[in-house]
């Protein structure tokens, strides 16, 4: 019998998708909207492989790229609800066994016990799963975030680190069918329960996507816009608060005398600078980043990690990083990912000159694979 998907699920899944990246774009939205409407009034109640990648293709080609986590949820959906279902798959299960032995060979995995940091943590991950449906995509994490300190997630593509990002301020919630289990405490309150204010939590942990996605405002009034929403300052508060963001965020001396201008106008890196200022107004206690200079040139990348440096005296920070030179020019902590799983993690230090782990010592030295 051929393998199908219920339309509910494939419109879960679907949403999903959206979000797998970690950034709400706008014409996948759109595009989500119009398949959603239209497979509503299918008569159809269930659909084929063939029908359901064709959806998700829609989707994800509609802004014209497709980024690896897409591609990544993709693979891993259809595997879990298509290809799990098929007759004569003997051969493939015990070659998918084989390879799977041979992937976490030489991964030993530290205990809750065996985290340490030197100061006070500012959150807490403790024996964190993650699944997507039935997709599992994190394994019993656990991890302390040092207050005032700045922790690099690095680890190879599709290992969890941006997954497990978004878990600390509950963006996941977004996604439908994401279960999450374990808990993550923050200041020593378990934000996993339903009680938890998440207005407030995102307000307090902030992020700063691997894109810069400024509003299609002036550059005040993208400093502007989220204190507004969360405060009710005078005018004259506001322009100090505005001021003071772009100046913490190193851009106030290229921007002072264009604010009324679109921040989209702005160059790429002051773009990310810019989202960085809308994150600080704000005031939260920790800043979460992911990939912030990915899309960036050299020069912009130098200056956002002299930001990233000069933030922690203020902040916690956060970065998930597919660059060792990075990881190790402004992290205090490393933790090395690798299938869903946080294979090492301590002092960057100690993680880039002494790792425990033969996984670890293979990925930072560039023998991975």
């Amino acid at each position: 019998m051929t393998p199908t998907i219920d339309r509910d699920d494939l419109i879960a899944a679907a949403e999903a998708l959206v979000a797998a990246d970690g950034e709400l774009n706008e014409q996948e939205v759109k595009m989500l909207r119009i398949l959603i409407e239209s497979v509503e009034e299918s008569e159809e109640n269930s659909f084929s492989l063939n029908e359901t990648e064709a959806i998700f293709r829609t989707i994800t080609e509609s802004d014209g790229e497709t980024s690896f986590e897409e591609t990544s949820f993709i693979r891993n959906f259809i595997e879990a609800n298509f290809d799990n279902h098929q007759e004569n798959r003997e051969e493939d299960n015990v070659i998918d066994a084989t390879n799977s032995t041979s992937a976490t060979e030489g991964l030993n995995l530290v205990s809750t016990d065996e985290l340490e940091i030197d100061g006070d943590p500012h959150i807490w991950v403790r024996n964190l799963d993650l699944h997507y449906g039935s997709v599992q995509t994190l394994f019993e994490v656990s991890v302390p975030i040092e207050k005032n300190a700045v922790t690099a997630l690095i680890g190879p593509s599709g290992c969890g680190k941006s997954t497990l990002l978004r878990c600390l301020n509950r963006m996941n919630d977004l996604i439908p069918i994401c279960k999450i289990d374990g808990e993550i405490s923050f200041e020593g309150e378990d934000i996993q329960r339903r009680t938890t204010d998440l207005v407030t939590l995102r307000r307090r942990i902030g992020m700063v996507f691997q894109k810069p996605n400024p509003f299609p405002k002036s550059v005040y009034d993208n400093v502007a816009y989220g204190v507004r929403l969360h405060y009710k300052p005078s005018r004259r508060r506001l322009n100090e608060i505005v001021e003071n963001s772009l100046k913490r965020a190193a851009i106030w001396e290229e921007v002072s005398d264009r604010l009324h201008e679109l921040g989209t106008s702005l160059s790429g890196g002051q773009q990310q600078r810019l989202c960085i200022a809308r994150t600080i107004a704000v005031e939260p206690d920790i800043i979460l980043m992911d990939e912030p200079c990915s899309a960036l040139d050299p020069i912009a990348t130098a200056k956002i990690e002299e930001l990233i440096l000069e933030l922690k005296k203020h902040f916690t920070v956060v970065i998930v990083t597919h660059s060792m030179s990075q990881a190790q020019r402004v992290s205090d902590y490393t933790g090395f990912m690798y299938l869903g799983r946080m294979a090492e993690f301590g002092k960057t230090e100690q993680i880039f000159s002494n790792p425990n782990n033969e996984l670890t010592r293979r990925y930072i030295s560039g023998r991975f694979g």
